[in-house]
């Protein structure tokens, strides 16, 4: 029994020492900083989202934002799937929820995948609303081969 003890100690000490390792090795993410207007939101399935402004060239102003639900026209909150359509096959896919009963409303956007320009794209983005009712999304971003 002490001999199982000591092998499953040993084992857990070894995964553990092994995380930072396996974490360091992890891919630097790069900053997100988009701004959308969303106008032409109207709570239908889908509305979308005008972007205004990107740091990421591959998602320039101008490209829509559509949210598919299930959740989109609650007083509450909405809890949608998100798909980014640059155009010509370029997008990404991912899930945002926001909290529109905070003050101001706050959410999250998680993107796992994309195709064309945006193969591989991943993303987490915090949610925001300033007081001109321009939305953004400040977080950080993957792009390139899926592995």
């Amino acid at each position: 029994m002490s001999r199982l003890l000591i092998l499953s100690a040993g084992a857990i000490l070894a995964l553990t020492s092994a995380a930072p390792a396996m974490a360091s090795t992890a891919p630097a993410m790069q900053p997100l900083k988009i701004s959308k207007e969303c106008s032409q939101y109207t709570g239908d399935t889908p509305s979308f989202c005008t972007i205004t402004e990107s740091n990421l060239a591959a998602i320039p102003a101008g490209t829509k934002i559509f949210y598919y639900g299930p959740v989109t026209g609650s007083p509450l909150f909405s809890s949608s799937a998100a798909v980014i359509t640059v155009g010509n096959g370029d997008s990404a896919v991912g899930y945002c929820v926001v909290y529109d009963t905070a003050s101001p409303p706050l959410g999250t956007c998680a993107f796992h995948a994309g195709s064309g320009t945006l193969a591989g794209f991943q993303a987490v983005v915090k949610v925001t609303v300033d007081d001109k009712q321009i939305w953004h999304w400040d977080g950080g971003y993957l792009l390139g081969a899926a592995k």
